[in-house]
């Protein structure tokens, strides 16, 4: 049989010691905890693994998204606001500064090379000292304000130089993590890019410094009226105390702090520390430590004259090549070598010799009406550069640009021409003397001869208070008559429709509501008039007639596109749906516009006249240049020529006859030449002049900003007129006259207003007591444009002294005998028609002699003798004469003379007809040689 194990069968069972059953028992635990924490150990390690990866991955995206791909800067790609300026020649052709131009900002570039050592020793003494020691972050200082703000600070701190000029172009105020470590990055890129000169150059030309000022130079203007090389090592380093906080460290702050300190309190304990630390870190010696602790601070703002600076540089010629080499100091003003006086006076530089230029600034708190002209031209070039349309909104954007693009405008600008304006304009003494509660205003604009520029303005009167106020001198006013040499009288001399001797109609050309138009500032008419009494006079009739010759449409083309009118209009709707247009009668003939002109347009367009044809656009600006000198805006005059030699002449003739002949102002006081126009609304609201010398040409408007009508004091003359003269009288003492027109190829001509031809003896015996008006004497024509027809409407006829009437078959036989005295006198031959229509206007103001009975030779349409019987057709219905003839000498007063005269015989009969022996068709011809006029009869 086979043997079998039990399962059954139990083994023996262990039986240790105690001791060593504990131990077992132990290690057992033990080897559990082991497994348990290497299998967690491994968790962890495998988790960290993964997380590290996951991070690393993370963090590599951020740095390369949004680190490192802002960390690159290049300065090129920022342009900084900077300031602008204005610039203009002065009488010796050098250039003065006019206007800085600024918003908030004053910035005011300093090259590396112009930083005061102790300004640069102060700057890194109290911001970065390890500046030149570290790449652009200083790690020392950076953990610190990490450990800070780790334990409960609110700051990070720790920025360097490098890392503030960044803060300080990227504009970013915020205080965060990743605005830190994109700084940081940035800081140290930029380092690996440019060197530490460019570094603290435009960190000294970035930081703010408070009150609008960016940068050293402006600061050091603004807080100590210095230059930089002018500036102590204790003043240095309370400017670099601004920065930290210049709402608290600004030395002007007058306010008091939660301390109980004013600006230039806080800024003086600023200003210790940084000395302080300028001493520890050996910038500046105990000696000079001392002295500027010693050291009053003075704060003035703006640099005088006197302690300006400037720069002994190369004299050029034209063509830019060296004359005299110059030492390249800078000069301070207040020490540079003198002679002379007064605006003779010359500098020359103390190291070399040479005469230096010396750089004025006349810049103004509150912009002047020139600049403000300036600035809004510019921006107009601008918008049209870029192809935007014009508006307030885009005239706004276009003057922050200016502000802050760091340009250079250079202008035409004459400081001794505004002077002379200022000195009137400024004064409201000098202002004529008005009735009314509000103050006289006024426009005025000077332009100079010899360019056509604009040298000077003012737009308001008194002292100027506001940046960009209304400015009357480019205004949409109204200009009266003064525009009818622009719209009438040039056009129709240069169509050769008119000469200065041309005879026009006094008359109306229409009706307007049942009354003649237009009608005449003296509410009269006269008939006929030459242009030159209807320039003189302003006679609207004589202004409308000619302008028919011309025609509207033709006008206001003219005018406006070859004068520069830019504000005619051929449709205007307005508000209520009213259409006006300036082709018409009313605006081109006597000046009453729809929208109005300027005085600028009006000035530019005069200046065609004092300019031989040629119109030039007036200037304000000629060219502008960015901060790097690069041309932004080449601002070429506009010129065309617009008018004949023949037409200025003409103009210019009778503009200067006007000038002569204005009631109550005497421009010969000038001393030279004076020719221009005035002109008024119909209510007197707007006064205007504009007129010119040999050397400018101006024009003015006054008014009231609440238009009323403008009533002088003591004064016949325009206001206008009154400031014109003020303003040209300082501007021409010891000028030599300059001729205005030339007669040379002229002659003199005397023509009878009645038949617009040469005038006759027969013209000069007008039955008409004040016939001689009806004729006007010497005349200046061109000897080509000179009439040569003799009157053929006044017919000389014998004239009863006692009758006062033509003489009839027996006044001649009391002539005859001596009873009586007749002599020569002359009848104006006249149709129906014309008699009717002087008639139709005698309540409207036909002159009282053509009115009259005695002075009409009726005729047909022909020229056939009718038979005349007054204006009324009831005087001397009898007779069948073509005039009227005398009534007290008859066949009865004949005979009973006789009677009484005994010794009388028949006395010669003489010719029964009064017109015997007298040709009407052939006048007495005048002797050629004698001009039997007076030339003062002209009106």
């Amino acid at each position: 049989m086979f043997f079998h194990k039990d399962k059954n069968v139990q083994r023996q069972d262990w039986q240790p010691h105690p001791a060593l059953k504990i131990l077992y028992r132990a290690w057992r635990v033990a080897w559990s905890g082991i497994k348990i924490a290497g299998g967690a150990l491994a968790t962890v390690l495998l988790i960290c693994v993964v997380c590290g990866f996951v991070f690393a991955n993370y963090l590599g995206v951020y740095l390369q998204e949004d680190v490192l791909s802002k960390a690159e800067m290049n300065l090129d790609d920022f342009n900084l606001d900077r300031t602008s300026y204005i610039y203009y020649l002065d009488e010796n052709d050098e250039i003065q500064i006019l206007q800085q131009i600024y918003s908030t900002t004053d910035r005011r570039w300093a090259s590396y090379e112009e930083l005061p050592e102790d300004l640069i020793h102060a700057c890194i003494a109290i911001e970065d000292k390890r500046f030149y020691e570290h790449q652009g972050v200083d790690w020392i200082t950076t953990v610190k304000a990490c450990l800070s703000m780790f334990f409960g600070g609110d700051q990070f701190g720790g920025s360097t130089i490098t890392q503030q000029l960044i803060k300080n172009l990227k504009e970013e105020d915020s205080v965060t993590v990743q605005r830190k470590v994109i700084e940081i990055f940035r800081a140290m890129a930029f380092e690996r890019k440019y060197e530490k000169e460019t570094v603290l150059e435009w960190y000294m030309n970035t930081v703010f410094f408070g009150e609008g000022c960016y940068g050293v130079r402006s600061a050091a203007d603004n807080y100590f009226g210095k230059e930089l090389q002018d500036m102590t090592t204790a003043e240095l380093a309370s400017l670099i105390g601004i920065t930290n906080n210049p709402s608290l460290y600004r030395p002007y702050r007058p306010t008091l702090d939660a301390g109980g300190l004013n600006g230039a309190q806080r800024n003086r304990e600023r200003q210790e520390v940084i000395l302080g630390q300028m001493l520890e870190q050996e910038w500046i010696t105990r000696e000079e430590y001392d002295t500027a602790m010693a050291q009053e601070m003075v704060f003035k703002r703006g640099i005088a004259p006197q302690d300006r600076w400037t720069s002994c540089e190369d004299i050029l010629d034209a063509d830019g090549n060296v004359l005299t080499p110059g030492c390249g100091f800078n000069c301070a003003v207040r020490d540079l070598v003198s002679s002379g006086e007064g605006e003779n006076i010359r500098y020359a530089c103390p190291v070399c010799g040479n005469q230096v230029n010396i750089t004025t600034d006349a810049s103004q708190s509150v912009y002047s009406w020139y600049v403000d002209q300036v600035l809004n031209d510019v921006a107009k070039s601008l918008a049209e550069r870029d192809g935007v349309e014009w508006g307030d909104k885009v005239r706004e954007n276009y003057l922050e640009l200016i502000k802050r693009a760091g340009y250079h405008i250079y202008t035409p600008y004459d400081p001794q021409v505004q002077a002379a304006v200022d000195n009137v304009y400024t004064d409201l003494t000098q202002l004529p003397e008005v009735q009314s509660g509000q103050q006289l205003q006024s426009g005025i604009v000077i332009t100079d001869n010899r360019t056509g520029d604009i040298v000077a303005l003012a737009g308001g009167v008194g002292e100027k208070d506001t940046f960009f106020a209304y400015n009357r001198a480019d205004a949409k006013l109204q200009v009266g008559s003064a525009i009818k040499p622009l719209t009438v009288y040039s056009q129709a001399f240069e169509l050769g429709l008119v000469t200065p001797a041309t005879v026009v109609d006094d008359l109306p050309i229409a009706t307007l509501n049942g009354r003649p138009y237009p009608s005449n500032v003296e509410k009269q008419y006269h008939y006929s008039r030459t242009i030159l009494n209807g320039v003189i006079q302003s006679v609207n009739t004589l202004s409308v007639n000619t302008l028919d010759m011309i025609g509207t449409q033709y006008s206001f083309d003219f005018a406006k596109n070859q004068y520069g009118l830019s504000y005619l209009t051929d449709h205007h709707e307005n508000k209520d749906g009213t259409i006006l247009t300036d082709v018409g009668y009313s605006a081109l003939g006597m000046g009453g516009l729809t929208i109005g002109a300027t005085v600028r347009q009006m000035t530019c367009a005069y200046g065609t006249f004092s300019n031989n044809g040629i119109y030039r656009e007036g200037r304000v600006f000629t060219k502008v240049y960015d901060s790097d000198g690069r041309l932004v805006i080449d601002n070429k005059q506009e010129q065309r020529a617009v008018l004949s030699e023949k037409t200025v002449n003409y103009m210019n003739y009778c503009l200067d006859k006007t000038v002569e002949s204005m009631p109550g102002v005497d421009m010969a006081e000038i001393g030279m030449d004076v020719a221009g126009k005035t002109g008024s609304t119909n209510d007197y609201k707007d006064r205007y002049f504009c007129g010119f010398t040999g050397y400018y040409t101006a024009g003015v408007w006054c008014g009231f900003d609440t238009p009323e009508e403008i009533v002088m004091v003591n004064h016949n003359d325009s206001p206008a007129t009154n400031l014109w003269k003020k303003v040209m009288l300082q501007l021409h003492q010891g000028k030599e006259t300059i001729p205005l027109y030339s007669t040379e190829d002229m002659v003199q001509v005397s023509v009878c207003l009645d038949s617009g031809k040469l005038a006759t003896e027969a013209c000069r015996n007008d039955i008409r007591s004040d016939a001689t008006n009806r004729i006007q004497s010497g005349i200046w024509v061109y000897e080509e444009d000179a009439p040569t027809e003799f009157c053929d409407k006044h017919i000389e006829m014998d004239y009863c002294t006692e009758g006062k009437a033509c003489a009839n078959s027996w006044c001649k036989k009391f002539a005859s005998v001596g009873a009586i005295r007749l002599k020569k006198t002359s009848l104006v031959k006249m149709t129906r028609d014309k008699i009717e229509d002087l008639l139709e206007l005698e309540e409207y103001g036909m002159v009282s002699y053509y009115l009259r009975d005695d002075y009409v030779y009726l005729v047909d349409q022909m020229g056939n003798p009718l038979p005349y019987h007054g204006m009324d057709g009831k005087l001397d219905s009898d007779s069948n004469l073509p005039y009227l003839s005398c009534q007290e000498h008859t066949k009865e007063s004949w005979e009973a003379y006789k009677k009484d005269h005994p010794w009388v015989e028949g006395g010669n009969e003489g010719p029964q007809d009064p017109t015997e022996g007298t040709d009407p068709t052939e006048p007495t011809q005048p002797d050629p040689s004698v001009d039997p006029f007076d030339p003062e009869d002209i009106e």
